[in-house]
């Protein structure tokens, strides 16, 4: 009994362990039965895949990964450095023929996110990236898959940002008018065409998506395009495929028009017109070379700060360095020529006056320029036709009346040599030019010679009224005045022979004067001072002009010549900026 007994509690006992370690061996099944479904997918999925080799059953066939990017913003153009720094967004498409699933299995699901490092993923390179940190420039986050049953595979998707610093080759010839076309050339590092093909996304032609791109303040985005190359290198055996997106950006020039180009314009023309207007003929123009200096020292400093922005290359010129090399050679000329106008200012104060022949091509180019003569050097002239009018009619006497007028005076020179009481004569014009140019009146070298046996001249001063105190009806003045002629010991020139013998010499009842020394010394009290007053007056009057004609026909040059460079070459800019943009 007590044997039976304790048989059936073993068995009780064995039935319920049994009980227990079966429920304990189906609770983990039980716990996978009942888990979401994209956990049994994504078990599914990474139980057998190898994510470090190539997804592809068959080696001959290649990878095909078709890339697009969005531009989203063009943040930096560095001309000095040639670089450009932009934030896109790129996608990255291939087929994955490891990686699929029958939707049904899984609750019909399709498509699924995984992180990108659970799958293969193609080792997508920027070729001229200046960033070698591949963390740094672009940020992987999730990968996306989609089932294909009818092809049996997977397409697998990583979107993914980016911030690229990519070196681009700018031309700025035309600078600040240019147009630049950056490319970027992406392409696997190390997979040749065997192993990845790369195509772009959609079109052949289709480059950078522009449609959420953020405007730029200095740069306007234009187009873009890609084009598919097949490169080979000499490294390696096969060829390697690269995409090319170029990328066409052109630049905005207001901010250097108003800030650069408009005031170093304004700065050349005021110095211009500084250089070339005075208010009068006579106006000091020696403050000038300082306005040339401090122009171009203005002018160095507004170079400095374009020089900032462009990069240190001697294969070429810019267009604004053409064009303040322009502006600074116009200063520097303008200096020059304002340093010759004071020259010809000053060659007046010589009293030499400048020759007829100059003259007239002055007052030629006073006509063209429109710059009239002073009302001084009018009356000047006019003074000066009046004498050799007059000049004119002595010259017409007859070569008999020439002889007479000549023993006349010689007769009239002998008894003013013979008075001791100072003598009054009435005398016009024509005698006053016989006493000063006796040749000119008929005296001839004949009739000097008779007077051969005084060893001096005789020299006689003659007082008489200013030529700038005379009045404009001087003719008639000479003409109604008497002529004082006092032969005293001062103002005659007596030979030393003549002192020596005074009661013989003086009784003498001709005057000869000496055929060594040729020269008649009349002299007037005042007179001949006078005549090189006003030959210098009438010198500096006729330089100061030529000096203003010379300073308005410069005025005009360096104008037209401000207009055509500077206007020129900035119209040549904006032709090249307004071509460029309706042609992309």
């Amino acid at each position: 009994m007590k044997a039976e007994t304790l048989q059936y509690v073993m068995l009780i006992f064995l039935t319920r362990a049994q009980k227990c370690d079966t429920a304990t061996k189906q609770k983990p099944m039980n716990l996978i039965d009942y888990s979401p479904t994209h956990y049994q997918l994504y078990e599914h999925l990474v139980s057998n895949y190898n994510r470090q080799l190539i997804p592809k059953r068959n080696l001959k066939e290649p990878v095909s990964v078709r890339l697009s990017i969005e531009l989203y913003q063009i943040i930096e153009v560095n001309e000095p450095q040639q670089f450009v720094l932009m934030n896109a967004w790129m996608v990255e498409r291939w087929t994955d023929e490891l990686l699929h699933w029958n939707p049904a299995d899984f609750e019909n699901i399709s498509e699924i996110l995984l992180p990108h490092d659970n799958v293969w993923i193609p080792d997508t390179t920027l070729y001229n990236s200046l960033v070698m940190d591949n963390a740094e420039s672009r940020r992987l986050l999730n990968v996306k898959l989609t089932s294909d049953l009818v092809q049996g595979t997977t397409l697998i998707e990583l979107l993914y940002p980016t911030l690229h610093k990519f070196s681009c080759l700018l031309n700025l010839k035309f600078f600040p008018y240019d147009t630049q076309e950056c490319i970027l050339t992406f392409g696997s590092w190390t997979y040749d065409n065997t192993g990845i093909d790369y195509k772009p996304f959609g079109s052949e032609t289709t480059g950078i998506g522009l449609h959420h791109c953020l405007e730029n303040e200095g740069w306007l985005v234009l187009g873009s395009y890609v084009e598919r190359r097949v490169m080979k290198y000499a490294c390696c055996v096969n060829n390697y495929t690269l995409l090319e997106y170029h990328l066409q950006i052109q630049r905005k020039p207001l901010f250097i028009l108003v800030n650069l180009i408009m005031p170093t314009s304004i700065i050349t023309l005021i110095a211009i017109v500084g250089f070339f207007s005075s208010p009068t003929i006579n106006d000091i123009r020696d403050e000038k070379i300082s306005l040339g200096i401090t122009t171009l020292l203005s002018m160095s400093i507004l170079i400095f700060m374009v020089s900032d922005k462009m990069p240190s290359t001697s294969s070429f010129i810019p267009l604004i360095g053409w064009f303040y090399l322009c502006m600074i050679l116009l200063i520097s000329g303008a200096t020059l020529c304002s340093s010759v106008v004071i020259f010809i200012q000053k060659r007046g104060l010589l009293g030499k006056r400048p020759r007829r022949k100059s003259m007239f091509w002055f007052r030629w180019l006073g006509r063209l320029s429109r710059m009239e003569m002073p009302l001084l050097m009018k009356e000047a002239y006019l003074r000066k036709a009046k004498k050799e009018a007059e000049l004119r009619k002595t010259r017409k006497i007859s070569w008999w009346q020439q002889m007479r007028g000549g023993i006349n005076n010689r007769h009239r020179m002998v008894r003013i040599a013979n008075a001791t009481q100072p003598t009054v004569m009435n005398v016009n014009e024509t005698n006053l030019e016989e006493l000063v140019n006796p040749e000119k009146c008929g005296i001839t070298a004949e009739i000097i010679a008779l007077a051969s046996d005084i060893d001096d001249d005789v020299c006689l001063e003659l007082t008489g009224s200013d030529e700038e105190q005379a009045p404009q009806n001087t003719r008639h003045h000479y003409q109604n005045t008497p002529l004082i002629v006092t032969p005293t010991a001062d103002t005659l020139c007596v030979p030393r022979s003549i002192r020596r013998r005074p009661s013989s010499r003086r009784n003498v009842g001709t005057v000869r004067t000496s055929s060594k020394a040729r020269s008649r010394c009349v002299r007037y009290n005042g007179a001949s001072t006078n005549f090189s007053t006003n030959q210098r007056n009438l010198a500096e009057l006729e330089y100061d002009w030529i000096a203003a004609v010379v300073e308005r026909c410069c005025l005009i040059i360096f104008c037209i010549l401000f207009f055509f460079m500077s206007f020129g070459i900035n119209s040549i800019g904006m032709y090249y900026w307004w071509q460029a943009s309706t042609s992309m």
